[in-house]
């Protein structure tokens, strides 16, 4: 089987996951969605879409190029959508 090879805008997007699961600026926003790009946090919320489209235009960059991280909340009652 042949591996697949990331693109460029993917690959940021994995790095980018894999540093907010460590981050602590990251970890601080139990219970909602971070937007991140090039390892920046670029907004927060619990509304994907809108956080995506605000995240975007203040990364000055594509929809496509955030990467949204799930902050699981301390007590895992309230997981945003």
């Amino acid at each position: 089987m042949e591996s697949l090879q990331l693109n460029k805008v993917e690959q940021q997007m994995v790095d980018d996951l894999r540093w907010a699961s460590q981050a602590a600026e990251v970890r601080q926003h139990g219970g909602k969605l971070v937007a991140i790009h090039k390892k920046r946090v670029v907004g927060v919320g619990t509304d994907r879409d809108t956080l995506v489209a605000q995240a975007a235009k203040k990364a000055e960059c594509g929809w496509h190029e955030i990467a949204v991280y799930v902050v699981p909340a301390a007590d895992l009652s309230e997981i945003p959508h």
